[in-house]
C-alpha cells in the first residue's frame, strides 16, 4: 500500500511538473524572437518589452488572487478552465496582424497558464514532507529547467522557418495536448479544505507571510534576483544581434549555456539541501549570484566568451535558489501554502515583469557596464543583509532556552 503511494505521488509530480514545464515554455520561447516581433509588426523595442512584461504582470497578480482559492478549492476545477483559455489565446496570437490584438491575446494566454506554476508547487507542498519535499522541489525546478534550454533553441528554429505565428501554434498543439492528459490524470481533491472563500481571512494569510522576517526576506530576495535574470536575458539578445551581429539561431544557441547550468544548479540543490543547512546554501547561492551579474556588467560588451561564463553562473545560481525560496516559504507557512506560495509567484513575477522595463530605460540612458555592475553589488549586499535580518531573530530564540529568557524577552519586543 505505501509503495503505491509513493508511485501515485511520484507520477502526480511529474504530471504537474510536465504542466508548469508547459507554461515556462510558452514564456521562454519568447525571449529570441524579440527583434522578429519587432519588425514584424513594425514597433519600437520598448513596446516588444511591455508585451514581455504584460505576460509576467498578469501572471503574477493571479498568483495573489488564485494562491488564496486554491487553498479552499479543488485545484483541477481551475486547471482545466485555464488551459482551454490558453489555447484560445494561443491561436490569437498566431492569426492576428495587429500589435494591439496581439497583446490582449498575449495577456489572456497569461491569465490561461498563470495557475500551473502555482497548482504545481502547491500541489508539491501537500504531497510531500521533510526532506522529501526539498528533493521533490528540486526535482521540480530541474524538469522547470528543461525550457530554458529547449525553449530557446526552438523559438529560434520556428521563428527563423515560420516566423511568428508558427510559435504560437506549436503552443496551441502543446497546450491541447496537455489539456487532454490533465482531463484525465489529474487527482481530484488536491486540497486540505473546502470552505467559503473570505477576503478578510485571505489579507491575514497575506499579512502573516509579510510580517514573518523568513518570509518577507524571501519575497525582497526572490524580486531583486529575478528582475535581474529577465534584465539580462531580455538584453541579451539586443547585444547579440546589435554589437556582434548574430542571427536569431545562434542567439538562440547562446541561450543554452545558461539553460544547462540552471538544470545543474537544480540538481545541486536536490541533494546538497539534505547534508548542508539551508543558511549555507542561500549564503553561497547569493555570492553566485552577484558575482554572476558583475562579471556579466564587466564583459558583455567585448567578449562572448565572458558572456557565456557569466550566464552558467547566473543559471546555477537561479537553478539553486528558485527551489531554495520554495522550500523555505513552503516550510515557514505549512497551514497556508497555497496563499505562501502565490505571493512569492507573485514577487518573483513582479521583478521578471519590472527587469525589462525599468533596465531597457536605464539602458537607453546610461553606460550597460555601470548599470549591470550596481546591479551586482546591490543583490550581494541586500543578499548579505537579508540573511542577518532572517537568522538573528533565530539566535534570539535559541538564548531564549537558556538562563536569559528576561532580557531576551526585552529584546525581541525592541
Amino acid at each position: 500500500m505505501m509503495e503505491q503511494m509513493n508511485r501515485g505521488s511520484t507520477f502526480v509530480l511529474y504530471l504537474v511538473c510536465m504542466s508548469a514545464l508547459f507554461a515556462s515554455l510558452s514564456q521562454n520561447i519568447y525571449s529570441p524572437i524579440i527583434p522578429l516581433i519587432k519588425d514584424s509588426f513594425g514597433v519600437s523595442v520598448t513596446m516588444v518589452n511591455i508585451s514581455v512584461s504584460i505576460f509576467i504582470l498578469i501572471t503574477a497578480i493571479m498568483q495573489i488572487v488564485l494562491g488564496f482559492v486554491i487553498d479552499f478549492k479543488e485545484a483541477k476545477s481551475i486547471l482545466i478552465p485555464g488551459m482551454i483559455l490558453t489555447i484560445i489565446a494561443s491561436i490569437g496570437c498566431a492569426i492576428t496582424q495587429d500589435f494591439t490584438v496581439f497583446l490582449v491575446c498575449r495577456s489572456l494566454q497569461a491569465l490561461g497558464t498563470a495557475a500551473i506554476p502555482l497548482i504545481a508547487a502547491t500541489t508539491i507542498g501537500n504531497l510531500f514532507q521533510g526532506s522529501e519535499r526539498g528533493k521533490a522541489m528540486g526535482t521540480y525546478q530541474m524538469v522547470l529547467s528543461i525550457a530554458p534550454v529547449v525553449a530557446p533553441v526552438v523559438g529560434g528554429f520556428i521563428g527563423n522557418q515560420y516566423s511568428y505565428p508558427g510559435i504560437f501554434w506549436f503552443i496551441t498543439v502543446i497546450s491541447v495536448i496537455l489539456l487532454w492528459i490533465n482531463s484525465l490524470y489529474f487527482p481530484k481533491g488536491q486540497t486540505s479544505k473546502q470552505e467559503p472563500i473570505r477576503i478578510g481571512k485571505a489579507l491575514s494569510h497575506y499579512k502573516a507571510i509579510f510580517k514573518s522576517r523568513v518570509g518577507s526576506s524571501i519575497l525582497i530576495l526572490s524580486f531583486v534576483a529575478f528582475f535581474l535574470y529577465f534584465s539580462m536575458i531580455v538584453y541579451l539578445p539586443i547585444v547579440l544581434t546589435d554589437r556582434y551581429h548574430l542571427s536569431l539561431g545562434i542567439v538562440g544557441l547562446l541561450y543554452l549555456p545558461m539553460a544547462f547550468s540552471t538544470m545543474l544548479g537544480s540538481v545541486f540543490f536536490k541533494y546538497i539541501q539534505v547534508r548542508k543547512p539551508l543558511k549555507s546554501v542561500l549564503l553561497w547561492g547569493n555570492v553566485v549570484m552577484a558575482s554572476s551579474v558583475l562579471l556579466f556588467a564587466f564583459t558583455h560588451l567585448f567578449s562572448l566568451v565572458g558572456i557565456s561564463i557569466s550566464l552558467i553562473l547566473h543559471g546555477m545560481a537561479v537553478g539553486i535558489l528558485t527551489p531554495l525560496f520554495s522550500t523555505m516559504i513552503t516550510n515557514e507557512f505549512e497551514q497556508q501554502k497555497g496563499s505562501a506560495i502565490g505571493m512569492f509567484n507573485f514577487v518573483r513575477y513582479m521583478g521578471m515583469a519590472a527587469g525589462p522595463i525599468i533596465s531597457g530605460f536605464l539602458l537607453a540612458f546610461g553606460n550597460s557596464s555601470m548599470i549591470f555592475g550596481s546591479m551586482g553589488v546591490l543583490y550581494l549586499v541586500l543578499g548579505l543583509f537579508m540573511m542577518v535580518r532572517m537568522y538573528a531573530n533565530q539566535k534570539r530564540v535559541v538564548e531564549c532556552k537558556g538562563n536569559v529568557k528576561r532580557e531576551c524577552k526585552k529584546g525581541m519586543r525592541g
